[in-house]
């Protein structure tokens, strides 16, 4: 027991030092060190690579109101939650105002979600079962109110009408004020789920992540872009020609770039 109790008082003692090690490097040593740590990663895997996943969904916008910055950045981080290919196109409104009985989801889409800055329509309009939705930003301000209400139509949109979480926002909206009044902008587990369920119902699945060792084995990896990439493609071509029974997919005739 007082054996154990001494191993254990040295190890907490080397945590201790190491800390103190690591807390007495300069910048530079700790930008060495997380290029080594890089180096390293590059080396085994080659990186993270993604590919492209079926179907698409596209956000229309026809407004001036809410920056283009701040709707890309909407759309970036939907991009980054669902991890499916989404379109972000700009349009001109339509003349005479937006004509609801002439939605649609665009040719090449599965859902869409339109912007529109409409004083005679509602903060919202969801039309879930025809693969579409509508942000009104007439009565909402750029911001949190705007962010959040992006959010609860795409959701809405795409099949999550609900979430068990009360700081979601997926909460009792009546107006824009309520907005302000929700404990979050973003995205909870229960609604991202439920939406990507519905969205592989309609033939949108998720982009594939993974590294470029991976990638080679099974068999969509693109041509290498650089030299680490290159010496892991050239290795799991060399595994395949040695073991035969190893079903690696790149063929022994592929020749990577540069080559």
């Amino acid at each position: 027991m007082k054996r154990c109790a001494t191993l254990m008082m040295a190890a907490i003692m080397a945590s201790v030092c190491l800390a103190a090690k690591q807390e007495t490097l300069t910048d530079a040593e700790k930008e060495a060190k997380r290029a080594a740590a890089k180096e390293r990663m590059m080396q085994m895997t080659g990186g993270l690579v993604e590919k492209a996943g079926e179907g698409k969904i596209v956000i229309v916008n026809r407004q001036d109101k809410i920056a283009e910055a701040d709707v890309q950045e909407r759309v970036d981080t939907l991009k980054n939650v669902v991890r499916v290919n989404i379109e972000l196109v700009a349009e001109d409104r339509p003349e005479g105002g937006l004509d609801v009985t002439k939605l649609g989801v665009p040719a090449g889409a599965k859902a869409a979600v339109y912007i529109v800055d409409e004083p005679a329509l509602p903060m919202s309009l969801v039309a879930a079962e025809a693969g579409w939705g509508v942000i009104n930003t007439s009565g909402l301000k750029a911001g949190k109110q705007f962010k959040t209400e992006f959010n609860r139509v795409a959701t809405m949109t795409f099949g999550a009408g609900v979430s068990q979480f009360k700081g979601s926002t997926m909460q009792t909206v009546r107006g824009p004020a309520d907005l302000d009044k929700l404990m979050s902008e973003g995205f909870t587990f229960d609604a991202v789920s439920t939406m990507m369920r519905n969205l592989q119902n309609v033939g949108v699945t998720q982009n594939k992540r993974s590294t470029y060792k991976k990638a080679c084995e099974e068999g969509w990896a693109a041509e290498p872009t650089n030299n680490y990439q290159r010496a892991i493609w050239e290795k799991v071509k060399a595994e395949q020609s040695e073991s035969p029974s190893n079903p690696l997919t790149i063929k022994p005739g592929d020749k990577p770039k540069g080559k």
